[in-house]
């Protein structure tokens, strides 16, 4: 007990220094709170549904939506191209720089170095949700048929046993039937 207690106070004593040694959490920040918009912020909804056009000037699809990388800046536009009031609609998208903000007929539009052509012919941008969703389906489809082929495989089993018994009664009413020859 002597030496348990004697080994516990000398291990408090080497210690104390490195705890007198740590330092405390630095103090935070207090939050600002913004009162308004300046004129060089604009709001996320605002890039939301603004036209795109195609190097002719002609609308290929709106803003559908923005991906924004691990430092907070905007990496991706998501353009919706096809489709009629958004219906059937395809999502691509592109590189943020690649597309270039511009005042048209004083409306706010992004102009893209790119035809509708080449958008329509582009891949479907696939979101995380969007690819584990498709793989939640792959795997459902699978259980669905590796359960239908375990429920032909009973039934089948099951049918087969029952045709056997069947045959079986046949052929011993059959039996029964035809007359003994003495």
């Amino acid at each position: 007990m002597k030496t348990t207690l004697t080994a516990v106070t000398a291990l408090m004593i080497a210690i104390s220094p490195l705890a007198a040694q740590t330092t405390a959490p630095a103090a935070t920040a207090p939050v600002t709170f913004i009162e308004q918009q300046t004129n060089e912020e604009v709001l996320g909804t605002d890039f939301v549904g603004t036209p795109v056009l195609a190097k002719d000037n002609q609308q290929i699809g709106k803003i559908a939506n923005l991906v924004f990388d691990k430092d907070g800046r905007i990496a991706i536009a998501v353009i919706g191209v096809g489709g009629v009031l958004g219906i059937g609609e395809k999502e691509v998208a592109v590189p943020f720089d690649a597309i270039k903000s511009e005042t048209k007929d004083n409306k706010h539009v992004f102009t893209v170095d790119a035809t509708k052509e080449q958008l329509k012919a582009a891949p479907a941008y696939k979101t995380l949700n969007d690819q584990a969703f498709n793989q939640r389906v792959t795997e459902w489809r699978q259980k669905a048929a590796e359960s239908w082929k375990q429920a032909k495989e009973k039934a089948g089993q099951a049918y087969d046993q029952a045709k056997d018994k069947v045959n079986e009664k046949i052929n011993e009413n059959k039996s029964a039937e035809t007359p003994k020859a003495q």
